[in-house]
């Protein structure tokens, strides 16, 4: 078990040491302890051997301003220069919730990022100020999914992120346009496992649920749906594109190479419209509607989505944070490296 003031220590320390500038570092090693205490130890401190090779690498600059291309007041256009994509994405809420206080709603859209982990890892800290934070993400550079029908990857996984406050605990939802992502196929493979289920397709479109037809045989990932509903992930992928890519005016039409996200990022203020109260009220009633909803098994009842999320949240901050055997050994390989105590 890891505390998480040990696992900011190391995180900071190793990324400072790699040139990356103090705040940039905090934000980065916040995000993905973050995930790991939220449970989604797909994109926790296990990315950080995938940021230290693109650092060495120079894909992820460590250092630096982004540049702000447009700025009309509600809304806002950032060129990310390839910096650290959990720091500009922190940056962007910060900046349209300030002016989401102004404008009712802010819309900050980034061009040229790099990887920003876990979204349900940035709602808390807005989400209990009382707005809605929203975040959508694709990768240019990347491809995994086939649009639906099709055998050859064009998309990416397409993850969304909403959170929204209660008089209770806030509900997060935490998504993606895919059935699974690239970062649990990769996690799959260093475990040497296979999927439960077939959420895969093999090159010739056959369903699979072995994780190496993705990255070694050209299979692709299925759209949210599988095969005979899929042209739902497809649509949903097709929007989150369109909000991430199309509006910050970067996407597959410059083939970027290297790790390159686009990132629409809004927060609404419930203030400007009917009022707080009014929201809070009228999405608590709706919660307690849905856990009260009589469940199909006894012994598994509704859940909100993110509910698990928080109660992993408390528990880790409590007991520790349980990072798998393989994550535990590359941390070590990089405290070695390194010379930082894990």
């Amino acid at each position: 078990m890891f505390t998480r003031s040990r696992l900011m220590k190391f995180c900071t320390s190793v990324l400072i040491k790699l040139r990356m500038d103090e705040e940039k570092a905090n934000d980065t090693s916040d995000i993905l302890i973050e995930a790991d205490l939220m449970g989604h130890s797909t994109h926790g401190v296990r990315l950080l051997p995938l940021y230290i090779k693109d650092i060495e690498a120079g894909n992820m600059v460590v250092t630096g301003q982004e540049e702000m291309i447009k700025d009309t007041g509600g809304c806002l256009t950032i060129d990310g220069k390839n910096l650290p994509g959990i720091w500009l994405t922190k940056k962007a809420l910060s900046l349209s919730t300030e002016r989401a206080k102004l404008y009712g709603t802010s819309t900050t859209l980034i061009k040229n990022s790099h990887h920003n982990g876990a979204l349900a890892a940035y709602m808390l800290p807005i989400v209990n100020k009382g707005f809605v934070p929203i975040i959508k993400c694709s990768v240019p550079s990347s491809a995994t999914v086939a649009p639906f029908g099709g055998t050859k990857a064009l998309l990416t996984p397409d993850p969304m992120a909403l959170a929204f406050p209660t008089n209770n605990e806030p509900v997060i939802i935490d998504i993606s346009a895919s059935i699974t992502t690239n970062n649990m196929i990769a996690d799959k493979i260093s475990k040497n496992e296979f999927f439960d289920f077939n959420c895969l397709l093999t090159s010739e479109g056959v369903p699979t649920n072995d994780p190496k037809e993705v990255f070694e045989k050209n299979g692709t990932v299925m759209p949210v749906g599988g095969l005979e509903y899929g042209h739902k992930g497809f649509g949903l992928a097709l929007g989150i594109e369109a909000l991430s890519q199309g509006l910050s005016g970067s996407g597959r039409s410059k083939k970027p190479k290297s790790m390159n996200l686009s990132i629409f990022v809004q927060v609404i203020d419930p203030d400007a419209f009917a009022g707080l109260k009014a929201f809070k009220d009228e999405m608590s009633f709706l919660y307690q509607e849905c856990i009260s909803n009589p469940p199909i098994d006894i012994n598994n009842k509704v859940r909100m989505p993110g509910q698990q999320a928080l109660f992993k949240r408390i528990k880790s901050i409590n007991e520790g944070i349980n990072l798998s055997q393989e994550t535990v050994s590359a941390l070590k390989d990089i405290s070695k490296k390194f010379n930082i105590i894990l």
